[in-house]
C-alpha cells in the first residue's frame, strides 16, 4: 500500500518533501492510506477513540475468514497473467474520521506470488511517525500452496527508524517483518491499523486511493466513515462510473462512503505512455476549502523556521564579500547552500511537513528539500533578496490546481527568488545545477508559490531544445589503410550536463581515463584515447565540455579500391532497436522532453581517394520528433562535412498517430546503416 497518483516519467528521482501526508505509504499497493496533516496536539476524546479501536490480539491466524476464502477461490494462476509476477487479491482501506480530525485507518493487503520475482513483497515495511501516530499489525500470515497457514510471530516484528546519522529525523519509524514460508503460488496476507492524532486543520482531513495498477487486482475497496456534519468532497479520475455507495448510520451521526471494484486488469506498460495519473483509476478526498488553506498552513510552518542566527549572518557576509550586485550575491548564496549542505531524501516523519530551522540545517550541513529551500530563503533574506517557498510534485506535468486541495499534490520543495527584477527558480537539492538552472524533473510542473501565506499556481518554464541536449563536433582524418585520427569535442547542456557532472564528480583518476576510453569506443571500434580534457564537474557554469583526440585503426572498411566510412548519426548508436515494436497502440504517445542532439563531422580524405558516393540528405518529421541530415563537399573535394540534428518536442499524440511515429523511428534506424564510399584513384 502506498503509491499516490504519481507520474511514470523516467526523469522522476527520489526527493525529500513527502508526497504522502500520512507517511504510511512506501510499499507499493494499488490503494493508498488516507493522508493526514498532523501536529502534536491534545489526544482525541478517549471515549470516542475507545469505542472505535478494537483489540485484535486474539485474531486467529489459523482460520481463513470469508473475505480471504472468496479471494482464494477466485485467485488467478500465473498462466492467466503471464506478464505479471503476482496478483493482488485483496486491497482494502477503512478510514474512520473522528469529530476532532483524528483518523483510525485499517488496511489489508493480500497477494498471490506467482514466481520468485515477486518475493520482494514478502519483506514488509510499514512506516509511521511516533510523534503523532500509532501503528499496530493486526494480522500477518502466509498461506502455502498446500493450504498450510504460517503466521508471522510477534517476536519477528522489528521496529526501525531512519539512520542515526540524521538526528533531525528521529521521529520517523517503521515496523518491519518478513513473511515466512515463501514459495511460488503462496499467498501473503497482512493487515494493520494506523491512528493519527489531531491535525493542524482541526477537524479536516485529506485522502487518496488508487484502484488500478500494474498488477491484476481481485477486490479493491475503500470506505470512509465521517460525521454527517463534516463537509467532504471527493473526485474520481479515469472512470466516470466509479461512484460510492452512501449510507447513514442508524443513530444518524455518521455518513458512510464505500467505493469498490472487482477483477481489475493490470495496466499494460507501453513506451512513452501517459503518466500514471492519466491512465490509472484513482480518487482523492478532501475536506479543505481550497488551496489557500494549504498555502497558509505551509507558510505558518516555514516562516518561523526562517530566522537567521549570527552564524548564518556571518556565512552570508563571507560568501558575498566584495560582491556588488544582487545577482552575484544570490548566485554565491545558492552555490553555498547547494554545495555545502548535504541532501538527504527523508520522505516521512513530522519533518515531511515542517522545515527544520535554518540554523540547524546551517550548522549540521544536511537537510531534505524543504530544509535546504528554507535555509536558502533565509540566507537570501539576510542579503536583502526576497525569496519564497515553492511546493510541487517533481516530474509530474499535469494541472494540479484543478484537483482537490491536498498535500498529495506535492512531494518536493524549491525556491523562487526575486533578483534584480527577475524571478529565478532555484532547486538547492540539485548540486550540479548552475544558478538560474533547475533540474528537468522540475520543469513544466505546475507549482504552488507561497508568498506571505498566499499561494499562487505557476508553471515552471520548460527547456527550449537548444538549452537541453548534446553537441558533437569531430574532425576526422581518414588514412589510406582505413584508420583515422579524430579530434572530438562534446558539449552537454541542460539535463545532459547535470547528469555528466554528477557522474564525473565521483570518479577517481583511473576511472576518468576509463570513461574517456569508453567514449572513444563509442565513436569508433577499437578507438584509443590520446589527449583528453574532462572537467571535474565542480564547476556548474555553462555547458559541460569534454575534448579528446583518439586513434581508430579500424574506422573504415577497406577493399582493394574502396574505403567505406560509417555515416555520422547523432541518434543511432549501439543497439539499433525501435522502442515501438507492437503493431497496435492503446495509449497516446507522450513526449515530456524538449531536447536537441546535434553533430557536425568534417572528414579529410586520404591522398589518392575521391568521394564516390554519399547517402542522400534526410528530412524526417513525426508529430513529436524531427531528424535532419545534410552533407556538403568542399570545392576541392578533399573534405566532406556531415551535419545532422535530432529534436524532440514536448507534447501528446493520439494513439491514431502511432503508425506515423513508428514509421519515423523505423526510417531513422535505417539511417544507421548508411555509408560514405571513397574510391581510390586509378
Amino acid at each position: 500500500m502506498g503509491r499516490r497518483a504519481g507520474g511514470t516519467s523516467r526523469r522522476a528521482r527520489k526527493i525529500g518533501f513527502a508526497a504522502t501526508i500520512g507517511m504510511i505509504g512506501a510499499f507499493g499497493s494499488t490503494g493508498l492510506i488516507s493522508s493526514q496533516i498532523p501536529t502534536l496536539a491534545a489526544p482525541p476524546p478517549k471515549q470516542e477513540l475507545k469505542k472505535l479501536k478494537r483489540d485484535h490480539s486474539g485474531s486467529s491466524t489459523k482460520q481463513i475468514d470469508p473475505m480471504l476464502e472468496a479471494a482464494l477461490k477466485a485467485a488467478p494462476d500465473a498462466k492467466r497473467w503471464p506478464n505479471n509476477n503476482y496478483a493482488r487479491l485483496i486491497d482494502t482501506g477503512n478510514l474512520t474520521v473522528l469529530t476532532d480530525g483524528t483518523t483510525i485507518a485499517e488496511y489489508r493487503e493480500t497477494f498471490k506470488l506467482f514466481n520468485q520475482n515477486a518475493r520482494n513483497l514478502a519483506e514488509v515495511t510499514l512506516p509511521y511517525n511516533n510523534s503523532y501516530q500509532e501503528l499496530r499489525v493486526l494480522n500477518a500470515r502466509t498461506i502455502k500452496k498446500d493450504g498450510t497457514v504460517v503466521p508471522v510471530s510477534p517476536d519477528d516484528m522489528r521496529e526501525g527508524g531512519v539512520s542515526a546519522e540524521y538526528l533531525m529525523y528521529d521521529d520517523a519509524k517503521s515496523v518491519n517483518f518478513s513473511m515466512p514460508a515463501i514459495e511460488d503460488d503462496c499467498i501473503i496476507d497482512y493487515s494493520y491499523e494506523i491512528v493519527t492524532r489531531p491535525t493542524l486543520f482541526p477537524g479536516q482531513f485529506t485522502a487518496y486511493w488508487g484502484f488500478t495498477g500494474p498488477e491484476p487486482v481481485g477486490l479493491c475497496r475503500y470506505a470512509i466513515h465521517v460525521p454527517v456534519d463534516k463537509p467532504m468532497k471527493f473526485k474520481t479520475y479515469n472512470d466516470d462510473t466509479l461512484k460510492p455507495v452512501v449510507t447513514t448510520s442508524l443513530d444518524g451521526k455518521t455518513k458512510n462512503y464505500v467505493w469498490e471494484r472487482h477483477d481489475l486488469a493490470p495496466i499494460e506498460p507501453e513506451p512513452s505512455m501517459p503518466a500514471t495519473h492519466d491512465v490509472r483509476v484513482w480518487m482523492e478526498v478532501s475536506s479543505l476549502a481550497g488551496w489557500q488553506d494549504i498555502a497558509h498552513w505551509f507558510w505558518g510552518l516555514q516562516q518561523p523556521q526562517a530566522k537567521p542566527t549570527d552564524a548564518v549572518r556571518a556565512t552570508v557576509r563571507k560568501v558575498t564579500a566584495d560582491m556588488k550586485t544582487d545577482e552575484d550575491k544570490a548566485k554565491a548564496i545558492y552555490n553555498w547552500v547547494s554545495n555545502k549542505t548535504r541532501y538527504v531524501g527523508i520522505e516521512f516523519g513530522i519533518s515531511a511537513f515542517k522545515p527544520h530551522s535554518a540554523a540547524d540545517v546551517h550548522d549540521k550541513l544536511y537537510g531534505d528539500c524543504k530544509d535546504k529551500a528554507n535555509l536558502l530563503i533565509t540566507m537570501l533574506g539576510v542579503a536583502g533578496i526576497k525569496a519564497h517557498p515553492v511546493l510541487l510534485h517533481a516530474a509530474e506535468r499535469r494541472s494540479v490546481s484543478t484537483g482537490l486541495p491536498t498535500l498529495n499534490a506535492f512531494n518536493h520543495c524549491i525556491t523562487l527568488a526575486e533578483v534584480a527584477g527577475k524571478d529565478v527558480w532555484l532547486d538547492a537539492t540539485a548540486e550540479t545545477c548552475a544558478y538560474g538552472d533547475i533540474p528537468d524533473s522540475d520543469r513544466g510542473v505546475e507549482a504552488l508559490v507561497v508568498r506571505k501565506g498566499i499561494g499562487k499556481f505557476e508553471t515552471i518554464p520548460v527547456y527550449m531544445p537548444a538549452e537541453n541536449g548534446v553537441d558533437l563536433s569531430q574532425k576526422i582524418v581518414i588514412k589510406s589503410d582505413g584508420g583515422a585520427d579524430n579530434t572530438a569535442e562534446v558539449v552537454m547542456r541542460g539535463q545532459a550536463g547535470q547528469e555528466i557532472r554528477a557522474s564525473v564528480r565521483t570518479l577517481k583518476m583511473d576511472q576518468r581515463k576509463e570513461m574517456m576510453e569508453r567514449l572513444a569506443a563509442s565513436f569508433a571500434a577499437g578507438g584509443k584515447v590520446g589527449d583528453f580534457t574532462l572537467p571535474d564537474g565542480d564547476s556548474k557554469e555553462g555547458p559541460f565540455v569534454m575534448k579528446m583526440t583518439l586513434a581508430a585503426p579500424r574506422y573504415a572498411k577497406k577493399t582493394s579500391s574502396l574505403l567505406l566510412l560509417p555515416m555520422p548519426n547523432c541518434v543511432v548508436s549501439g543497439t539499433k532497436r525501435s522502442p515501438y515494436t507492437k503493431d497496435k497502440r492503446v495509449y497516446p504517445i507522450v513526449s515530456e522532453d524538449s531536447s536537441q542532439l546535434k553533430s557536425d563531422t568534417v572528414f579529410t580524405l586520404p591522398a589518392g581517394y575521391t568521394i564516390e558516393d554519399v547517402p542522400a540528405d534526410i528530412d524526417l518529421v513525426s508529430p513529436l520528433q524531427e531528424y535532419h541530415r545534410k552533407s556538403t563537399r568542399s570545392a576541392d573535394g578533399r573534405t566532406l562535412t556531415v551535419s545532422d540534428v535530432f529534436m524532440e518536442k514536448p507534447g501528446t499524440s493520439p494513439a491514431s498517430d502511432y503508425a506515423k511515429i513508428k514509421t519515423f523511428y523505423d526510417d531513422l534506424l535505417k539511417t544507421g546503416d548508411d555509408q560514405i564510399v571513397l574510391k581510390k584513384s586509378p
